[in-house]
């Protein structure tokens, strides 16, 4: 299984370890969106992976945004590497949203982001930063927790 089959394939499951807040969507129906910030590193392997697929009675959508501006409208954001050096002006936007950051860069959960791809042992693994997925008000569940690293903010501000 390719690196990118395998991290779409993590999208799916965050959205199932993860509760927004209720204000987080306008109607009952809403989709889950999940967007992808700049270069895009999936291709059609994304939208293969979460066609016809649901959360709770959700469906999942992707969407893919070149404007920061247009970010917060989605519930799952992953934002490429090719963002790296607009990652705080990012994160700035998102300050306040519901929105689950996901990225792959060198130093994503450290800096702000909530979960960071990372290659173990020629596997994907994960890191999730507690203390930003708290000031998003999303509840991530104790299962994800487990099965990702806990790491905690060095430079939040930092670029």
């Amino acid at each position: 299984m390719s690196e990118y089959r395998v991290k779409a394939a993590y999208l799916y499951y965050f959205t199932t370890f993860v509760n927004w807040p209720p204000e987080a969507f306008h109607n009952a129906g809403d989709e889950v969106v999940i967007g992808v910030l700049g270069e895009d590193p999936f291709g059609a392997i994304l939208d293969e992976t979460l066609r016809g697929k649901t959360v709770g009675n959700r469906k999942l959508v992707v969407r893919r945004f070149g404007n920061v501006k247009d970010v917060r409208e989605s519930n799952v954001l992953f934002i490429s590497s090719s963002e790296r050096d607009r990652l705080a002006s990012i994160l700035k936007v998102l300050e306040g949203a519901a929105v689950l950051t996901v990225g792959e860069s060198e130093g994503f959960a450290s800096r702000g982001g909530q979960i960071a791809f990372r290659t173990e042992d020629k596997k994907v693994r994960f890191d999730i930063n507690v203390d930003a997925v708290e000031r998003a008000q999303l509840k991530v569940s104790a299962q994800l927790m487990k099965l990702g690293r806990i790491v905690r903010e060095s430079e939040r501000h930092g670029g």
